[in-house]
């Protein structure tokens, strides 16, 4: 087969532009620190990079949900701390009369020491979250309690629980209802108890201002205040069990973002040491056939005769 000049030309010129190809693609990556600039440079790693890529955006999501729940049950957690505090300052105070003492004003100074505390208990169950009322329910714009009752809790509070979504298909409930901890006679279901703890707070004092109290009452009325106790007792419970469950959920999440962002990296950062010897061999291949081509185009016949 003849070879002609302007089939040696065509090769030659093939030959550079394939070794510039290849010196511009190291130098792309190089530039990036990416193996994977376009999706034609590996389609089968850009698929694999766009499905880690949105598993890692739903894990930070998650995590973020996570960090929001952790401080609604956080601040749950101290009003509850909160309110456990007063229930025990109130079953204090009541145990000193609830033997039957007769002195008028022994039972009026219990009965101002319980309206304080019966305000406390209020403020605690008022709480807010920046200007959300934790313990109101999904209606967080209005303060789920009042001092004055029956009924003690806002006709619009209500027990719907505030779920965020902490893995796919999985949620997480970040709130405790407030109508099931201090009014739960009331609640449509008494995980925690079953007391109407302002209620029993109320007949307490009633009774106490009374000129002639009915000692019965004010039994059944403290031993309500303590099983109201041990009513918040619980909720506490159920908190430190969710707040246990996010830290779980955190650890699990984090671990596989971190996962997942050591395969993205493994898969898409570009080894620099190794390119920069690829780029120097490239550089010099291409250099080595610029030069042998420009040798080939100078000759003529007179170079076989």
């Amino acid at each position: 087969m003849r070879v002609t000049p302007n089939m040696s030309s065509q090769n030659a010129l093939y030959n550079i532009q394939k070794n510039r190809a290849v010196l511009d693609k190291i130098q792309e990556q190089l530039a990036s620190q990416q193996t994977i600039n376009r999706p034609s440079d590996d389609p089968i790693n850009t698929r694999y990079l766009l499905d880690m890529n949105d598993k890692f955006q739903a894990g930070t999501q998650y995590l973020s949900n996570l960090n929001k729940a952790d401080t609604w049950l956080s601040f749950s957690e101290t009003a509850l701390t909160g309110m456990q505090e007063i229930m025990k300052q109130a079953n204090s105070v009541v145990s000193a009369i609830s033997g039957g003492s007769q002195d008028a004003t022994e039972l009026k100074n219990v009965a101002s020491q319980l309206t304080e505390l019966k305000k406390q208990l209020v403020d605690m169950g008022n709480t807010q979250y920046g200007d959300q009322y934790i313990f109101a329910g999904t209606d967080t714009n209005v303060p789920p309690f009042s001092v004055t009752g029956p009924p003690y809790d806002s006709a619009t509070s209500n027990e719907a629980t505030m779920d965020v979504e902490v893995r796919q298909n999985s949620n997480l409930t970040m709130n405790v209802l407030g109508k099931q901890i201090l009014t739960a006679d009331t609640a449509a279901t008494q995980p925690y108890g079953n007391k109407n703890i302002l209620s029993a707070m109320d007949s307490l004092i009633t009774q106490l201002n009374s000129a002639n109290p009915d000692f019965s009452v004010i039994r059944q009325n403290a031993s309500d205040l303590e099983d109201g106790t041990e009513q918040i007792t619980n909720a506490q419970s159920d908190v430190a069990s969710k707040r246990k469950r996010v830290q779980t959920m955190v650890d699990l999440n984090t671990y596989n973002n971190n996962t997942l962002a050591t395969l993205r990296d493994a898969t898409l950062l570009a080894d620099t040491y190794k390119l920069a010897i690829q780029q120097t061999s490239q550089q010099t291949a291409l250099e080595a056939t610029l030069s042998s081509t420009a040798k080939i185009s100078k000759m003529s016949l007179l170079d076989y005769i």
